[in-house]
């Protein structure tokens, strides 16, 4: 017999998983949130860049650059309306070296194919005359990036859903499910162990969606992809470098490149790099990485002073392929998938997932329903 019934259970209380319930509870559905930490977004969602994407990198029709683009203006336009903090900084994707400009032209080419507008390559010249403390040999100009204050946003979700009559549940650490043809059971450790019934199931986990699926018994494992963790490092400058776009070099690798972000204070960071790690349990950032990041942002910022730079913060990536980044795109599965009905499982939410939220949100609320 169950403790507790519910319509519906959201496994995780980051940004993503906040989104997919709000808009669920927008449609009247009752919602229960379940979420190990003590608070929510504490893992991920509140140790990334805090960066609005484009959806520049992204291979065409795949979730990512669908995702990214379709809710980067969802964003931006629910920042408006409810007061959120952010700035449209817009940014500027550096060449550093001339044998870097064809590869511009490739991702200029790869953005307008995703449906990215106003991008713009620009000279040496224009790119200067924008940021003078940047060098480079040319660059594209993107403008629909920017950057948000994270917290505010889950904050906001948070009171929308429990003004809708939806619930979260902290420290509640998922047990056993299991399915029995018509609902999910559920075994949750908090205080004491309880039992909740849900019709349907959302594991929107993060770094740990693939431990979440190995609870469900009747899920076959062949479905449930292992996940890599990739620990991205931050340093910071504390102050106002005069310096008002975002500032990338051209990515590599896994990540990104080591870029400059602003804080909505006009204060900087940079990172994140990408150091594979076996649990995502250290966020302990490496003071001896200065030296690294040092040579890093020279690059494409010559003057820079590497005295100023403080370590700062770090977050980890769940990674779903660490073999060829070109296959690298969030994983998401219904019923066609994996045959059970009512049961969507996300895996390898990573960047651009804050930029994505509210348009996974809409697409798992199309798959649920």
């Amino acid at each position: 017999m169950s403790d507790f019934r519910v319509e519906t259970v959201v496994i995780g209380a980051g940004v993503v998983g906040l989104a997919i319930a709000n808009e669920l509870s927008r449609k009247n559905k009752e919602v229960l949130i379940l979420e190990t930490e003590d608070d929510f977004g504490k893992i991920t969602s509140s140790r990334n860049s805090g960066v609005i994407h484009a959806g520049i990198y992204y291979p065409k029709n795949s979730f990512k650059s669908k995702f990214c683009v379709l809710g980067n203006s969802l964003l931006y336009d629910y920042c408006k309306k409810n007061l959120i903090p952010y700035l449209n900084t817009k940014k500027l994707l550096v060449a550093s070296s001339l044998d870097q400009t064809e590869k511009i032209d490739q991702i200029k080419n790869q953005a307008e194919n995703n449906g990215v507008e106003g991008i713009k390559k620009i000279s040496k010249t224009e790119a200067s005359n924008l940021e003078p403390l940047i060098c480079c040999e040319e660059a594209l100009l993107v403008p629909s990036s920017g950057i948000v204050d994270v917290v505010s946003l889950m904050r906001s979700l948070v009171g929308r859903i429990q003004d809708s009559g939806s619930m979260i549940a902290y420290k509640s650490e998922i047990k056993k499910i299991n399915f029995d043809g018509s609902k999910f059971s559920l075994r949750v450790m908090n205080d004491s162990e309880t039992t909740i019934e849900c019709k349907k199931l959302v594991n929107s986990a993060g770094l740990f969606a693939s431990n979440v699926a190995n609870t469900i018994q009747e899920l076959k494992k062949e479905f449930i992809p292992k996940t890599y963790y990739a620990k991205g490092n931050y340093f910071s400058v504390s102050k106002d470098l005069g310096i008002r776009h975002l500032i990338y070099p051209l990515p590599e690798g896994f990540g990104l490149g080591v870029h400059l972000t602003l804080e909505l204070d006009h204060s900087i960071k940079f990172g994140p790099d990408v150091e594979w790690v076996d649990k995502p349990d250290d966020y302990k950032v490496d003071a001896n990485k200065k030296i690294f990041f040092s040579d890093e942002i020279i690059k494409y910022f010559p003057s820079f002073d590497a005295s100023l730079l403080l370590p700062s913060y770090s977050g980890i990536r769940p990674i779903m392929n660490k073999k060829d980044k070109s296959m690298q795109d969030f994983i998401i599965q219904g019923e066609k998938d994996h045959r059970i009905p009512n049961l969507i499982n996300l895996y390898g939410i990573d960047s651009p997932g804050l930029t994505s939220s509210l348009a996974l949100a809409q697409h798992v609320r199309d798959l649920i329903n």
